[in-house]
């Protein structure tokens, strides 16, 4: 899920003013099937050796991997492009992609580059051949959205950290189901 930081109060005349109050940051909350205790040991200490937030680790989405249209036939999503340009924030000119990748609002797509980060979410996608353009939110951050940034359209990843006092482990009988959530780490 999208946490979009953005605040409204009412001003004058009847009117609301809206106001981004912190860069929008993905959180994902995740819960394990019912594991024995051999299991919540191992996912306990790799919780631990993320030591509260200080250390991220690199998420991809375990239900979602590919475009809809590419669930069947990945190929086409398999193959990254390259990111061209960027206008207006978020509108994404990419080419070397496959002549067959078909995108629709609500698929993700990830950008990559100098070890850095992006997730986001199509809004519009429109093109043909080996050149696409992708509408995208939230907006890449500068660092990541340079032309030759590597293009992901089959399992993105975006780098994460634990929020702190997330971890729940409940037992029922002799098994524990882990919940934890992280959130995007810029």
């Amino acid at each position: 899920m999208l946490r979009d930081a953005v605040t409204a109060s009412p001003s004058g005349g009847g009117l609301i003013n809206y106001t981004q109050v912190a860069a929008p940051a993905w959180e994902v909350t995740l819960e394990t099937r019912p594991l024995d205790y051999d299991e919540y040991s191992a996912v306990e200490a790799w919780w631990l050796s993320l030591r509260g937030g200080l250390r991220s680790v690199l998420f991809r989405q375990p239900h979602k991997g590919y475009p809809v249209a590419h669930r069947e036939n990945n190929a086409p999503a398999d193959d990254p492009g390259s990111l061209v340009s960027v206008a207006d924030g978020n509108v994404l000119s990419v080419n070397s992609v496959d002549a067959g990748l078909v995108l629709a609002p609500g698929d993700r797509i990830g950008l990559e580059r100098s070890g850095r980060y992006y997730v986001g979410r199509v809004t519009e996608a429109s093109g043909s051949g080996t050149t696409r353009t992708f509408t995208v939110e939230p907006p890449p951050f500068a660092t990541v959205a340079q032309a030759g940034a590597v293009v992901r359209f089959a399992k993105p990843a975006i780098l994460m950290r634990p929020v702190p006092d997330s971890f729940q482990a409940p037992r029922n009988g002799r098994f524990y189901t882990v919940s934890f959530k992280l959130v995007e780490s810029a």
